[in-house]
């Protein structure tokens, strides 16, 4: 039976936040979120997405025939697995694809790296889910209706099964994947993702040692199987953990000579700088391979002729020869999307919304554009970590900061309204205030603690910290060392949005005789000064839709878990509602039960919005811009949900016309090691 579903989007409208009610009737309540549009769509189950089977017969794009003919290449039913991922017809909205041309992307990220078990991103927008693969995959989990939503999808890991009490968990891999430069991918990748990286504390692992399941333990049984044990009963929630960008494997055939482990001439730092932005191809598992970076300008990808997914009349993915990620700047993005010279564009930026809303609804437009519900939300994360302040300053900053009351005067001192009609004229924001962002199937109005606009309340609560302005600057000083209150809020400088909602902080926590000096900082180094809690306070965008993806970003899980309150080399004291809040992430992970995990996540969100364990701001929807010539991106795909909408479209099933394909930069390139 086929399942109908809603999928939001905005209707647009030149209207203030006032003409739409945006306030509360109840000052401790939160306000009547607006009413949204619908986009109506099929749900299917999760097994009419794909399956793994043998086909009879297989084929190639077209260019790879000569390098097969020559031997440079084995034949394509040499490099699938004997039983490849076979997507199925009937979930794909425009059908079986014609192979060859260009996908066009523009971004404001730079590549750090392409060492992503060590933590390095490759520049966001994109790159990192064309050339990462992982055990289960969740983006497309949006489109599987809801008596389906039985956990992740597998991907890598075709399947796994759990032992009669939940504390074992046997996963076993697809036979026959290979890396893209035709190594085989087995347990020994796994192995060394997960003891060399995930459990190294010298590696900035995207999960932290010790954090997977209260403190995993693995066991490699054979080639295509491995074993995780628990300390206690998880559920299936857990596997979610196992997702991008948090579970995918990289290849040990390349980085275990960069390892410390195995080779006593390495660094640390020698390993996490094993496969730079600079020397490309790299191995990956992805569809595409890296063949080119130009600095500043471009990165090019190619298709991966070891790539392990077909379709149904047997055709090696992807359909795509060629991606390109023009290096520009965020904002560029949507401009060129809306322009047509971009194929597509997760539109973020809200300062854009308006004119591409208008634009796009053009019947001539080369694009469509369709928003989603609120899940990209901003929020002030201030570092609670007292004992590795470095100064008397510092530590006396970071007590203030642990003080309910402080936390509080800078949530009651923002004016969110006025934030969110400095991102973008119209209804597209709305409070936030920590916590699950308002389009997450988690989030509760209920069980959110609202903190309304009121300055001289603020004002009230700073004085009876003892915090008073002594030497008639206009700015508070400190009670201990007598210093001027100046808090530096770190910020991504590429970020317009970002740079918007810092200085729109910064004049109203003014008001209130709180200094806020903006520091920006680039993408590339924003990541590693964050998880070293080498800041004050950041300001950024956050996604909080599910506790189980970047839970170390959010929730206090381990002792580097969140970095805003990282454990110091005297331990980590917490806060007085951090242990609560650490032992309902075990309770969520080993609840399988839905009703009883929605109880679990609103106590969550009650804890965390009470606690103002952030300081949240405003919180937005996105929209999703696509070419209109590329084929196979599924109406309805949200710009977030369960994961980002690159992932949550299938893009190795993306697919455009011959004739209106556009000229490949390499054609006929093939990736050489």
């Amino acid at each position: 039976m086929i399942h109908k579903a809603t999928r939001t989007g905005f209707l647009l409208g030149g209207v203030c936040a006032a003409a739409l009610g945006i306030t509360a009737a109840n000052a401790d309540e939160m306000p009547p979120e607006q009413s949204l549009a619908g986009l109506e769509y099929d749900l299917i189950g999760r097994d009419d997405l794909y399956s793994y089977r043998a086909l009879e017969s297989y084929n190639q794009a077209p260019f790879l025939d000569a390098l097969v003919e020559s031997g440079a290449l084995p034949p394509v039913e040499d490099r699938l697995p004997a039983e490849p991922l076979v997507f199925k017809t009937s979930a794909m909205s425009d059908g079986i694809g014609e192979y060859g041309g260009v996908f066009r992307h523009v971004i404001g990220g730079r590549p750090e790296g392409f060492n992503w078990l060590a933590g390095q991103h490759q520049g966001w927008g994109g790159i990192n889910m064309a050339v990462q693969e992982c055990l289960v995959r969740q983006g497309p989990r949006w489109q599987i209706r809801a008596e389906d939503q039985t956990g992740p999808l597998p991907n890598l890991a075709r399947s796994w099964e759990w032992n009669a009490d939940m504390t074992e968990l046997t996963m076993h891999l697809v036979e026959g994947v290979k890396w893209s430069d035709g190594d085989p991918f087995d347990t020994d990748d796994i192995a060394f993702w997960w003891n060399d990286n995930v459990e190294d504390e010298n590696v900035a692992s995207r999960i932290q040692a010790g954090s997977f399941g209260g403190g995993a333990t693995l066991e490699i049984i054979d080639a295509y199987t491995f074993k995780f044990t628990f300390p206690s009963p998880q559920s299936e929630t857990v596997v979610e953990g196992l997702a991008y960008i948090q579970g995918c494997p990289g290849p040990s055939h390349v980085l275990r000579d960069s390892h410390p482990t195995y080779n006593s001439d390495a660094s640390y730092d020698d390993y996490l700088n094993a496969m730079p932005a600079s020397d490309v191809p790299v191995p990956v598992l992805g569809a595409w391979v890296p063949v080119e970076h130009r600095p500043d300008e471009l990165v090019i990808l190619r298709r991966n002729p070891y790539y392990w997914k077909v379709d149904e009349a047997g055709n090696q993915l992807p359909y795509l020869n060629e991606m390109h990620f023009k290096l520009t700047t965020w904002d560029d993005r949507t401009t060129q999307a809306v322009a047509g010279t971009g194929d597509w564009s997760n539109m973020e930026n809200p300062g854009n919304y308006v004119e591409a809303l208008k634009q796009s609804q053009d019947e001539d437009a080369p694009v469509t554009a369709n928003f989603g519900p609120r899940t990209l939300a901003f929020r002030i994360e201030l570092n609670f970590a007292q004992n590795m302040a470095d100064s008397d300053y510092d530590a006396e900053l970071r007590g203030l900061f642990r003080e309910h009351d402080f936390r509080e005067a800078l949530s009651s001192a923002i004016d969110r309204d006025a934030l969110g009609q400095a991102l973008a004229r119209g209804p597209f924001a709305y409070p936030y205030m920590g916590g699950f962002a308002s389009g997450s199937p988690y989030y509760d109005a209920a069980s959110t603690d609202f903190t309304p606009f009121n300055q001289s309340y603020a004002s009230e609560l700073l004085a009876g910290l003892g915090l008073e302005d002594t030497d008639g600057n206009g700015i508070l000083n400190l009670p201990g060392t007598g210093e001027d209150l100046v808090i530096d809020m770190t910020f991504k400088s590429q970020r317009n949005d970002d740079r918007k909602q810092v200085d729109a902080v910064t004049s109203q926590l003014a008001e209130i005789g709180i200094r806020v000096l903006p520091t920006p900082v680039d993408e590339t180094s924003f990541d590693p000064l964050r998880n070293s809690g080498s800041f004050t306070a950041i300001l950024q965008r956050v996604s909080f839709v599910v506790p189980t993806r970047e839970t170390c970003g959010n929730l206090p899980t381990s002792e580097i878990c969140p970095a805003f309150h990282l454990a110091g080399p005297d331990g980590r004291e917490f806060l007085p509602f951090e242990a609560e809040l650490a032992d309902i992430v075990l309770r969520f992970n080993a609840s399988s039960d839905a009703a009883e995990q929605a109880e679990i996540a609103n106590r969550m969100q009650s804890i965390l919005t009470e606690n103002l364990y952030n300081i949240g701001l405003v919180q937005v929807p996105a929209a999703l811009l696509v070419n209109k010539r590329v084929r196979n991106a599924h109406p309805g795909t949200p710009v977030f949900m369960y994961e980002w909408a690159e992932d949550a479209v299938i893009r190795e099933r993306l697919w455009v016309p011959a004739d209106l394909q556009t000229e490949e930069l390499l054609p006929g390139t093939v990736a050489e090691y």
